[in-house]
């Protein structure tokens, strides 16, 4: 991620919890892609890895610190700390996103009010428990959203939008704070 910000940063959100915004290394993460046979070849590769094929869009699979989200019907995740390994083959593509995706952190008592005012979406416990997942978009960007625990949620951004997307969050938090937030600039512009 671009390091404007010195993340970790903890602030409040307009309620006044205590919000923390991080970032975490990704690891490794793979995509397996599919046609009409994408179930029993994802199913296979990822049983040679002790892993799942998710049953839903809303549910990770787990094996330690490896998680598989399904992202589509033809289409999973796989988030890992060593590179998976699944070779591709005439049934199931395979494509290292590892350098495409960002991951932060949104922590805290109010974690879950700050991302409700940045994103359209109901991150009540009911709507969102702990352990699911959502797809959605933060400032108009596809995003992936993990709800770890009640006040931890992981966020995969793309990381070409990883400075912007993590800018309106930290602006959020100053103006809470009742702050002036910092103009974004790049490092890379003439003066």
């Amino acid at each position: 991620m671009v390091r404007k910000h010195n993340l970790p940063i903890t602030g409040v959100n307009s309620d006044g919890a205590s919000v923390t915004v991080g970032e975490v290394g990704l690891g490794h993460l793979t995509q397996l892609a599919g046609w009409g046979t994408f179930t029993d070849a994802a199913g296979k590769a990822l049983q040679a890895h002790s892993l799942s094929l998710p049953s839903d869009y809303r549910t990770p699979a787990r094996n330690g610190t490896t998680t598989v989200w399904r992202i589509a019907p033809d289409r999973v995740l796989v988030r890992s700390s060593t590179p998976l390994g699944v070779q591709g083959t005439d049934e199931l593509v395979t494509l290292d996103l590892s350098d495409a995706r960002t991951c932060m952190t949104v922590a805290g008592d109010g974690a879950a009010g700050l991302l409700s005012r940045v994103i359209a979406l109901d991150f009540s416990e009911k709507a969102f428990p702990a352990g699911t997942f959502v797809q959605t978009s933060l400032h108009h960007v596809g995003v992936l959203i993990e709800r770890q625990d009640r006040d931890r949620f992981l966020v995969l951004l793309p990381t070409t939008w990883a400075r912007s997307l993590t800018d309106l969050i930290v602006t959020h938090l100053s103006i809470a704070a009742g702050r002036q937030a910092e103009p974004v600039t790049d490092s890379r512009s003439a003066p």
